[in-house]
This record gives structure tokens, sequence and C-alpha cells, in this order.
């Protein structure tokens, strides 16, 4: 397929492109949902096809093919140069695109490739984590499984020189669960993913998982609200994993500084938090979810330090960001599939490990809230302004977990949250997920350990 692909960009180029991108992705899946037992959604599919981009005089054209077909993606190739072509006339920004070339090969090596798979057994792990979940208790009303495996090949070429070819194999499984009882309803979340074939889901972990968050969806029936108002607060890896992610590492892409919609823009250099915060994006870590060798615009992945020792020293790029603001790509250009452009996103995003146990934490609380898990919450990259919903919590005394929590939700904003983290955890934990933006939804991962923080503002929420 390089080939083919290598004449694609060289007819861009001869068409007048200054720079030109071609894409080939073959994508393998399979997806599960099973509700109450019920085999709710059962797709396996197989799409194929180019994603072409090209720039001209500051301006992009993209067109895609369905399918491998060459002469189809020839003729996509002189749309993208025409829409560039046009789209340039209404620029008045001129840049010139520059990186640095990347040519390998990569490859997951999945030990239970999920295409030798039988889907019997795909649906069996499925409906166990159902009956599981309901074994625990007579209180859980309503159980959401999904399972989903991809298998995805890739191919990239530019202008720029690059040449690179990968196969990522993902898979996930999550459960929700619902509780019920005297009119109260509680959920919990629980899920496991990562680069691999089945047997990532095949792990002690995996197989209870169903039955962990039953558990907690029943407890959380018997805690009390939390109460509201600022408290000094212990933030468990789930939670504090997802705030890093949405509430700063949005803030953290280049393409949302360019739009002055982030907190960060003309911040780098400067202190953002405590000496003891360091915030990383890194898809070359083994295993997680949101881990690559090749972004979708072909640049190598690499670690990212965004936050060392308190201070804001990096911002997440793609091509396009980088010539804008005179740097290289860091590898973050992502796409959902071929038939998407590459924008900016994160892969594995997370708070860096310190040297803190979590019971010396506990240790340090008086009187405050340990909020555990996360539902779902709001961001203003721009006002770095936050609220989430955490799945419950524990009341503090005297550094013991006195009293169960629920309806626990946090608010502030992200630069006030990290210059009053004063302990970070050495138990730092992954947990895989797909993040949205701009209709795209890729693989990441979130992480952090455990974190305390000087002063949180909660408040009820549902």
């Amino acid at each position: 397929m390089m080939p083919e692909i290598e004449r694609l960009v060289e007819k861009a180029e001869s068409l007048g492109a200054e720079f030109a991108e071609v894409r080939w992705q073959r994508v393998e899946s399979t997806r599960l949902v099973v509700v109450d037992g019920t085999l709710r959604e059962l797709n396996t599919g197989v799409r194929e096809g180019f994603g072409i981009r090209a720039f001209v005089g500051g301006a992009w054209g993209f067109s895609t093919v369905h399918g491998g077909d060459e002469s189809a993606a020839m003729r996509a190739v002189e749309e993208a140069v025409r829409l560039a072509s046009a789209a340039s006339k209404l620029k008045s920004e001129r840049f010139k695109m520059g990186g640095e070339p990347s040519t390998g090969t990569w490859e997951t090596r999945a030990r239970m490739d999920p295409r030798e798979v039988d889907i019997s057994q795909k649906i069996d792990f499925t409906v166990e984590l159902n009956d599981s979940a309901r074994a625990v208790d007579q209180r859980v009303k309503n159980v959401n499984v999904a399972y989903v495996d991809t298998v995805s090949q890739e191919r990239v070429a530019n202008t720029l020189g690059t040449r690179v070819s990968q196969e990522i194999v993902r898979t996930r499984a999550a459960v929700q669960i619902f509780a019920h009882e005297a009119g109260t309803t509680e959920r919990a979340f629980e899920s496991v993913g990562g680069l691999g074939g089945f047997e990532v889901v095949q792990t002690d972990k995996a197989l209870a998982m169903g039955e962990e968050a039953a558990r907690r969806a029943v407890d959380l029936l018997s805690a009390k609200s939390a109460p509201a108002g600022p408290f000094k607060a212990i933030l468990d890896p789930k939670l504090a994993g997802v705030f890093i992610h949405e509430a700063f590492g949005h803030a953290c892409e280049a393409d949302e500084v360019l739009a002055k919609m982030s907190i960060l823009e003309g911040r780098i250099g400067e202190r953002v938090g405590r000496e003891i915060v360091n915030v990383s994006d890194d898809p070359t870590l083994p295993g997680l979810y949101g881990s690559y060798a090749f972004d979708s615009e072909g640049s190598r992945a690499r670690k990212k330090h965004l936050v060392r020792e308190g201070v804001l020293t990096s911002f997440m790029h793609n091509l396009e960001t980088a010539s804008r603001m005179g740097t290289v790509s860091t590898g973050n250009g992502r796409a959902t599939d071929y038939s998407h452009p590459p924008v900016v996103r994160m892969s594995n995003t997370f708070i860096e490990p310190g040297d803190w146990g979590v019971e010396e934490m506990f240790a340090e609380v008086r009187d405050g809230i340990y909020a555990v898990g996360s539902l779902y919450g709001y961001t203003d990259p721009a006002k770095g302004e936050f609220v989430f919903k955490a799945e419950g919590g524990w009341r503090i005394k005297n550094g013991e977990r006195v009293e169960r929590l629920r309806e626990v939700a946090i608010t502030g904003t992200i630069l006030e949250i990290l210059h009053n983290i004063s302990a970070v955890g050495r138990d730092l934990q992954f947990d895989p997920g797909h993040c949205g933006k701009f209709g795209q939804w890729v693989p990441v991962t979130t992480g952090s350990p455990h974190i305390l923080v000087e002063r949180v503002v909660f408040g009820g929420m549902r």
C-alpha cells in the first residue's frame, strides 16, 4: 500500500500543494452491549479508506475515499488541492508547514488477537459481568455492559518525507450499575482497557469489575449527601485523573491556545502549581489505551512534560500548530479514522507520582472529604473553571473515614487547585476512556495518584 500512497503524495505536489498528507486505514471492529442480561447491540465490521489533506496558501482541503481504489484516491487528491486553493482566498494568516519527517513500522503484540476469538466467547464475557453484578444485591436494578475491540492498520505519507506504518489493537470493556431503594437511585462505573487483544479483559480485575461496581452503587444508597462549602480534600486517582485531563489537559492543546480559548495562553515558563506538581502526556507508555507509536499525521509519539515542578513547560501540538508557533509537533495530531482530519488531542495524560502514602495523607486531614470516582463534569478551558460530579466519597474526621457520602461535586478553577495541592501520592493509577472534540472521539487514558488539596469547594449536584 505504501507505493500507492507515495504516488498520491507526488500527485498532490504536482498540482501545487505546499504540503500534502495521505492516510490509508483499515479498521476491523466488534462492539457488544448487554443491558440487564439482554444483548442490545452486536456489531462487527470492516471499514477502509483514504484521508487526504492538501495545504495551499494557509488553508486546508480535505477529501476522503471509502475503499482502497487508487484511481478514486487520485480524484480525491485533486479535490483536496482544489478545496485548499479555493479556501486560501479567504485566509489572512499565511504560514509555511514544516516538521520533522518520521519513518518506521510498529505493531501491537496481542496475545489473543480479537479477530481469532469467537464472538460467543465475547458475548459470554459480557453476560458473566452482568450476572455477577446482579448477584451482589437485589437492589441492583440496572446493569449496562459494553465491550469493544478494534484492529487498526494505518499507513501515512506526506511531503515532508514521512513514511510510517502501524497496526494498533485495542480492547475495552465497561460496566455501569444502577442501584435503587426507597426512591433513591445511585450508580457506579468501572472499566478496563488497553493495547492488546482479548487478554486485556481476561484479568482478575476485569472479571470482577461488575461485582465491584455493584457493591459501590449499593453502598451509596445508605450514604448521606455531601456538605457544601470549602474543605480540605483527598481526590482518588480516578477523579484526579479526569480532573487533570478535562480541566488542564484541554487547556494545553495548542489549537485551543491559538484560538484564545485557553487560560494558559502566553504562560509557558510561568508557575501554574506547587513544586510537587508534575503533569505529562505520554503515548509511548506500554499497553495503555491511549498509546501509539505514530500519531495520525505520522509524527513519532513522545512524552511531553506539560508541567515540571509546578512550571508550565509545554503545549501539545500537531503539525499545523507547531508550524504556526515556531516549534515541532509533539505527536498529538489524532483523528477518529481516515474520514476525519487530525486535530490536537491528548493521549495518556496524568499527574506524575510523588512520594506520599495514602494513609499519610489521611493523617493530615482533621475535617475534610475524600472524593472518589468520576461520573461527569463541565469545563471551560478559556476561564479555567470546572465542575465535576464524583461517584461518591467519605467524610474524614481526624484522619479517619467516618461517613459515606453521595451527591459529591467539586467546583473551582484549575490554577487554584494546582496551587493548593499539598501532597501527591506514589500510587499512580490509569483508567481508559474516550475523549470527544470537534465531533471526533479518540481513545485516551487518564491517570493520577491520590492527591491532597488544601481547599476544594464542594456542593450538591445531580
